[in-house]
């Protein structure tokens, strides 16, 4: 299903974008690391995060986004409750830009040093505007482990999961609690 972004969700992302561009990581290979290619990227992955917000809220899905500053580095984007156990799942949103992206990628480093519960893979359709994407499909952490692979595009070393590993969005949704 296609999500059009809310325009005010944009501003909130081009706005972060913006903001933390001097502070985003050169650790990554996906820019060309100058300040406008920062905030590019930067602004993809926010918008990305924008249509599992929207999601979210529009399911009705308890959660809190995350606020930290710009200058530092998130632990989360979501939190989310399981309705089992009112647990707090960490949310990373992977955000892709391309038709030939076909796997959902977890930096090893970042997978071991700040561990997320729940993966959620969106495909962003950034020449489009209004800005629009979807849900590709999710993983747990444990996915990685067990249907993934590890592999290195000449950077790092990533956890990689193939778009058939990832499970269907609608699964989540009906395990998280509603407000």
């Amino acid at each position: 299903m296609i999500i059009v972004i809310d325009e005010n969700l944009v501003k909130e992302a081009e706005k972060y974008a913006e903001l933390s561009k001097r502070y985003t990581s050169n650790r990554h290979d996906f820019h060309e690391g100058t300040l406008s290619a920062k905030a590019r990227k930067m602004f993809e992955g926010k918008l990305g995060e924008k249509i599992v917000k929207q999601i979210f809220t529009d399911n009705h899905i308890r959660f809190i986004e995350d606020f930290s500053s710009y200058t530092d580095a998130d632990e989360y984007d979501f939190l989310v409750f399981s309705k089992k156990d009112d647990r707090e799942l960490k949310v990373d949103v992977k955000t892709r830009t391309e038709s030939f992206h076909i796997r959902t990628l977890e930096m090893i480093e970042q997978f071991n040093n700040k561990p997320k519960d729940i993966y959620i893979s969106v495909r962003l359709y950034k020449d489009s505007l209004p800005y629009k994407g979807e849900i590709i499909g999710f993983a747990i952490r444990n996915d990685f482990l067990t249907k993934g692979k590890i592999e290195n595009q000449g950077y790092l070393d990533n956890y990689v999961l193939y778009d058939d590993k990832l499970r269907n969005i609608d699964k989540l949704i009906e395990r998280l609690q509603k407000i």
